[in-house]
């Protein structure tokens, strides 16, 4: 790690150069995730500054989220995490590569189902009749290998016939859905539950059932027409999610729906197809 040369970082605090350069490496992957970072001494003689100048650059970025601390262990480089802003919609590898992550994805379960029960929330959700057919995905997203979301995602298969040809465990779903067929949701309403995971979910993200989770319930628009019904479990301890507000009189208008629940919200969840639950097992 070295104090950035260019010009227009001369002029900056040493600290925020120091801050600089350590933000550089993390974000470039050459500084993982859990990796320690030098001891304030190490760094002082790195960069020839005083203790204070050091401490104020890993404030900074401990400020930031890049960095957190052990308390006399040291400086660690902290694991990516979702930390978005609600209003405006991103896809998960649009939004990763925008925070200077790496997004990947392992596929865990790419099928046709048909809607077969009444109660199915993916006939107003999709607006489907019983019988009809529906592209199920289930896939585990991660940020620099970290996992951080379980994303299942239901398609009607009358508007994009042949999608599972596609390279869906290289390509974005939303890149598909734009490039192949014009219909990548340009607008949606979501629906935020705090859950406890199940046994499943919590496996596959590596922690212990009944950690604290976010579950996210989407209907994806496209043109107005409903395109995507989505349920994805995000990890409580890497989410953050921002709401901007404001009132009637400036012409904007947000519409959040949040509910708290711990337990009690899964038999509707269960009910998509038709459960997302029988999906879960699948994958195992």
């Amino acid at each position: 790690m070295q104090i950035p040369a260019q010009e227009d970082h001369r002029d900056l605090p040493l600290y925020i150069q120091i801050a600089s350069a350590i933000r550089k490496e993390i974000l470039s992957g050459r500084l993982e995730a859990h990796q320690k970072l030098p001891s304030e001494k190490e760094m002082m003689e790195m960069y020839q500054v005083a203790r204070a100048t050091v401490r104020q650059a890993l404030a900074k970025l401990t400020q930031e989220g890049l960095i957190h601390s052990r308390r006399a262990v040291g400086y660690f480089v902290a694991p990516p995490s979702v930390d978005q802003d609600l209003d405006r919609l991103f896809g998960f590898s649009e939004f990763m590569a925008y925070q200077g992550v790496q997004p990947s994805s392992k596929l865990l379960v790419a099928e046709i189902r048909k809607v077969s029960s009444v109660d199915s929330p993916l006939l107003s959700a999709l607006q489907l009749k019983v019988g009809d057919p529906v592209i199920f995905l289930r896939r585990l997203r991660m940020g620099n290998r970290e996992p951080l979301v379980i994303a299942g995602t239901y398609l009607p298969e009358k508007l994009f016939p042949g999608f599972l040809d596609h390279d869906i465990e290289k390509r974005s779903v939303y890149d598909i859905m734009d490039t192949e067929y014009g219909l990548k949701p340009v607008e949606a309403v979501q629906t935020f539950e705090g859950v406890t995971l199940d046994e499943l979910e919590a496996n596959i993200f590596g922690l212990q059932k009944g950690a604290a989770g976010l579950y996210i319930e989407r209907v994806g628009y496209a043109g107005g027409r409903p395109v995507e019904y989505a349920i994805d479990y995000y990890r409580g301890d890497r989410t953050k999610f921002r709401v901007h507000l404001s009132d009637q009189r400036r012409r904007r208008e947000l519409k959040v729906v949040i509910r708290q629940s711990f337990g009690g919200g899964k038999d509707q969840r269960n009910k998509a197809n038709d459960a997302p639950s029988d999906a879960a097992s699948e994958a195992r």
